[in-house]
């Protein structure tokens, strides 16, 4: 892999999943208990970005879109849902996209070597 950032980025990803399923089944639950899906999802979009020729707003609609629906599914497993939820999921949303963009453009800088 020549892109050091993704590189990086992946093996952050993967000993933070080993350390999360070691802690979950050191406590007895299921190992895909607190998953950072959240930081999966950032990583595959990014990814998004980097290997389409979509403009930055396009990338960004799709973006809010994925995490919106994805705060709304989380949410709505605790039933938990109304109007002011849906204003924090929205702002979530764009908090999770700007983090996405920023990320993706990290990918497309990488250091290639």
């Amino acid at each position: 892999m020549k892109n050091r950032v993704i590189k990086n980025f992946v093996v952050f990803l993967f000993f933070w999943t080993i350390i999360v399923i070691g802690i979950n089944l050191f406590q007895g639950r299921n190992f895909w208990i607190n998953l950072p899906w959240e930081v999966y999802l950032i990583f595959l979009l990014s990814l998004l970005q980097l290997t389409t020729n979509l403009s930055k707003k396009v990338i960004s609609i799709i973006d809010f879109i994925f995490f919106f629906l994805y705060t709304m599914i989380n949410s709505s497993y605790f039933g938990y849902v109304n109007w002011t939820s849906l204003v924090i999921f929205a702002i979530m949303a764009l908090f999770f996209t700007a983090i996405t963009l920023f990320i993706g453009n990290q990918f497309k800088k990488g250091d290639h070597r």
